[in-house]
């Protein structure tokens, strides 16, 4: 039998230039959004949590874990890659860049391939941790796009840029094999998420490090 891991992105956070990036919490949008994800998260058979430490992981999986008895394991490395650290005039151009070239980091940040290697490595730690069972995994829009090109090296920027807010993956591993259940689509999902004045991943502030 296989482990099923459900990657789950947190809902849509409210950032902040006086907060540091751990700890932005979920707009109130955001916590609609968590407060209605519970119920189909309940229907996947979750027996364990793990998540990023970051606040706007944690609220986006604490009604479900509330309702569900479930405590929830924090990992570092499950963190969001931290594309830049200070304002910059064109986030665009960075974010396009860092995709474009996987070696590239702006200065005190790290590269793709550091960030996509550590989230890989701590996925892969939980799934052999969790043999043959069903886990969800709470982290971020950049570092869950990085993983999926892992799995598919034709996953780029423009796929990333579709991967909503909240959304749930799901992930299939036995032994150290790691393979994306692309057909799988958790239901109501597109209820929560939807919004009219959505944008695209690249022009939402409260993406630039999320």
């Amino acid at each position: 039998m296989s482990t099923t891991i459900y990657l789950i992105r947190h809902a849509q956070s409210q950032p902040s230039a006086d907060t540091d990036t751990a700890q932005w919490p979920l707009s109130d949008r955001g916590r609609v959004q968590a407060e209605r994800l519970a119920d189909p998260l309940a229907t996947l058979g979750i027996e364990r949590l793990y998540s990023s430490p970051y606040a706007r992981c944690l609220q986006t999986l604490e009604p479900f874990a509330r309702r569900n008895r479930l405590p929830v394991t924090e990992i570092d490395d499950l963190r969001e890659m931290l594309i830049v650290n200070e304002p910059v005039d064109d986030f665009g151009v960075v974010w396009r860049r860092v995709w474009k070239d996987f070696g590239y980091a702006w200065p005190g940040c790290e590269s793709a391939a550091q960030a996509q290697a550590r989230f890989v490595a701590a996925v892969t730690s939980i799934a052999r941790q969790s043999r043959e069972r069903t886990i969800g995994v709470g982290a971020h829009g950049m570092v869950i796009g990085l993983f999926l090109n892992d799995l598919d090296p034709g996953f780029g920027r423009e796929d990333a840029e579709r991967i909503m807010n909240p959304d749930v993956i799901r992930i299939a591993a036995k032994d150290s094999h790691l393979e994306w259940d692309r057909s799988f689509e958790l239901t109501g999902l597109a209820e929560i998420v939807s919004h009219p004045d959505e944008t695209p991943y690249e022009a939402r502030a409260e993406d630039r490090s999320d």
